[in-house]
């Protein structure tokens, strides 16, 4: 077996109510733990919660298969042995050796009963010779954890000639004594520092040449890859950086522990850290998690919250904590593994070196992380959702031939053209600086529909710099700003103008899916819009929505507006603030890009209202950002009473639709994360159904 050293990851263990393990937050856990650099794992150590496991042999088994499976004979593996005899001890080894030949075993002086240096001797004697010398023995010296029983230096020695002691972990709360451990170490026998905080001093103790026999048991690591950066300039003897390093680690220890509630501090302060640093990935409506965090909501004080998420937000800010990517709910990527994921794609070589990755940021429908590259930033959408209504491609291949006009809607081949796009599933599309799209939009860098690269087609487009519009509105809200300044009207005159030029790109008829164009359409719009209309008010019967017939007489008195609809235009179809990216400079507003069209399609152009009037033109109540849109607007199109009258139809469909959408949702709460969906939302439409109706 390889002699352990270095950082001896002393990790939490995730249980639920019935004190079993919890398979996904563990493995979780650990994986995190071996990216963060531990050269080693502790399992059912003092943060694991050793003593609801002393007789659950099953769930010891358990963990340890996950962490076999994990680790992969990468790292050593060791397991916390407690008990009050040495039958005891012996028994639990056996048991697990049973299962596993290649594990390490840590184990104190007796926990319960406080006996002579004689009676500890003979102790351990009793369990090194009893045991199979392939089971690989490190002791564990805590005398006040342990009834004040001790490790004593002097028949320490004559214990080493057993060939399976190969260590020792000391508390570090006598330096003669650690001092007496440290003359025994070699390449046969380490010595651990079993208290992270005085990690500089006792790596100070230690001749250079033995400090790679030597090593730390730490908690913290279960966050942060620090540890092992302490450890390198202990080796290195780099001491004024094992100073400053040591100070930092022991200021994260106290923001992170620091917990009004002494008793099991450190274990609760890891785990509200580590269930805040992977909260995306955690389902909030897994049974589990919930008994877990609802623990910790009452265990922990708000303040201490508060502080725990900043620190873990400032380290990762920082690189002290390396995360795992997400792709998806369930897939999991190391940075190096990503890099290697795509180092085959020619064009993504081409950008450089990757220098961070940040996200993930979710939507409704992809998984988005921005991926900062020597040579360019890059923003990756990854087609994770399973509740996606429309086409699963990377819709932009086809939407920027016609943005650009390389692809125009009166093309004799349309249809061929139309086809041989979707039909590519890896591409580009780089506008020629002669050839601008009509809107402000990035390149597409890439795309890849095969799922051969990884599960999901994905896509990377050139990162825009900014914000979305929202964000900024908010900032100047909450700082108690005026909005009504002339920057903001351009921002809204602006996206007038936007819009009124893509709604220049128009067909001789409606495209609800973009894989149809072109096709030779057999169902008129108004045809289509019944249909849709009829489906809704079936399903908000189901919803229990009870004024359905005053809806459908709303349609029917309306329904000359929709006949008359003849012209179809490229439509955003999602053209609200949070699509917009704007970014502050020198006191004006830049309007940078419109991002997000996976929802565009061909249609009514009172769609491309619907949201951006609903979302924030309508809450802001501005009439000088509601005028400058429509006056914008106006100079591609007449806006009078009857097209006001036909975006306010356009609503009231997609309103019952996203009622509909929402029940729906909220039927499944206990299959998928809700976080962000409320019965608020669903109230808002009932509203807004009722206002326009009525």
């Amino acid at each position: 077996m390889q002699q352990i050293n270095g950082v001896i990851c002393n990790a939490i263990t995730f249980f639920n109510r019935n004190n079993e393990i919890i398979k996904n937050l563990n493995s979780l856990l650990i994986r995190h733990i071996l990216t963060n650099d531990a050269n080693a794992l502790l399992l059912f150590g003092s943060m694991g919660d050793r003593p609801l496991f002393s007789s659950k042999i099953e769930e010891k088994i358990k963990l340890i298969d996950i962490a076999m499976e994990l680790t992969a004979k990468k790292i050593p593996i060791l397991v916390g042995i407690y008990g009050a005899d040495a039958d005891e001890i012996i028994q639990q080894i056996e048991n697990l050796g049973k299962n596993f030949d290649e594990l390490n075993y840590m184990i104190p002086p007796p926990i319960s009963e406080n006996l002579s240096s004689e009676g500890i001797r003979s102790y351990f004697e009793n369990i090194l010779g009893s045991i199979n010398p392939r089971n690989q023995i490190y002791l564990y010296n805590n005398p006040l954890q342990f009834v004040k029983n001790e490790i004593e230096p002097n028949w320490l020695k004559k214990l080493t000639e057993f060939p399976n002691l190969r260590g020792l972990n000391d508390s570090f709360y006598n330096i003669k004594i650690c001092k007496s451990y440290l003359r025994l170490m070699n390449e046969n026998f380490s010595v651990f520092c079993g208290v992270e905080e005085n990690s500089q001093n006792f790596f100070q103790l230690i001749p250079l040449n033995q400090r790679k026999y030597s090593g730390i048991v730490s908690s913290i690591s279960n966050l942060v890859n620090m540890c092992s950066k302490i450890y390198y300039y202990a080796v290195n003897d780099n001491l004024l950086e094992l100073l400053q390093l040591q100070e930092q680690i022991n200021d994260i220890r106290a923001k992170i522990y620091d917990i009004k509630t002494e008793e099991g501090k450190e274990r609760r302060g890891l785990i509200y850290a580590f269930l805040h640093l992977y909260g995306e990935l955690i389902s909030k409506t897994d049974e589990e998690v919930n008994f877990i965090t609802s623990k910790l909501q009452t265990e922990i004080d708000p303040i201490s919250k508060e502080r725990i998420e900043a620190t873990v937000n400032y380290l990762l800010h920082n690189k002290q904590i390396y995360q795992l990517y997400s792709i998806g709910r369930k897939d999991l990527y190391q940075f190096q593994d990503i890099i290697e994921t795509f180092s085959k794609i020619d064009i993504l070589v081409q950008q450089g070196k990757v220098r961070k990755i940040t996200g993930p940021y979710r939507s409704d429908i992809n998984t988005i992380y921005k991926v900062k590259f020597e040579n360019s930033q890059l923003v990756f959408r990854f087609r994770t959702s399973k509740f996606f209504q429309f086409e699963n491609l990377v819709k932009q291949k086809l939407l920027f031939p016609f943005l650009d006009k390389t692809l125009t809607p009166h093309d004799l081949n349309l249809r061929e053209k139309v086809k041989a796009i979707i039909n590519s599933k890896t591409g580009a599309y780089i506008f020629d600086k002669e050839k601008p799209p009509i809107i402000p939009v990035s390149n597409l860098i890439y795309y890849d529909e095969t799922k051969e690269v990884i599960p999901y087609i994905f896509s990377a487009q050139e990162y825009i710099r900014g914000k979305p519009l929202f964000q900024l509105i908010n900032k100047y809200i909450n700082e108690g700003k005026n909005l009504n300044t002339k920057k903001f009207i351009n921002i809204f005159e602006n996206l007038g103008e936007h819009l009124g030029n893509l709604h220049t790109i128009k067909f001789e008829s409606f495209f609800r899916s973009i894989s149809n164009i072109g096709k030779n359409k057999k169902v008129s719009y108004p045809e289509y819009f019944n249909n849709q209309l009829e489906t809704e008010l079936q399903e908000a019967k189901k919803n229990k929505i009870d004024f359905g017939i005053e809806i459908r007489d709303y349609f029917r008195d309306n329904k000359a507006l929709i006949e008359e609809e003849n012209e179809f235009v490229l439509l955003h179809n999602d053209f609200h603030s949070q699509n917009v990216i704007v970014k502050e400079d020198q006191g004006l507003i830049n309007l940078n890009g419109l991002v997000d069209f996976d929802d565009w399609c061909v249609g009514s152009r009172a769609q491309d209202f619907i949201k951006i009037d609903y979302l924030i033109l309508k809450p802001l109540n501005l009439p000088s950002f509601y005028d400058a849109f429509y006056n914008a607007y106006s100079k591609y199109y007449e806006i009078d009473n009857n097209f006001k009258k036909t975006i306010e139809i356009h609503k009231l469909l997609w309103l019952l639709s996203e009622y509909n959408f929402e029940s729906e949702l909220k039927r499944k709460a206990h299959q998928i994360d809700l976080t962000s969906r409320t019965s608020a939302s669903l109230e808002n439409y009932l509203f807004e159904i009722q206002a326009i109706i009525r």
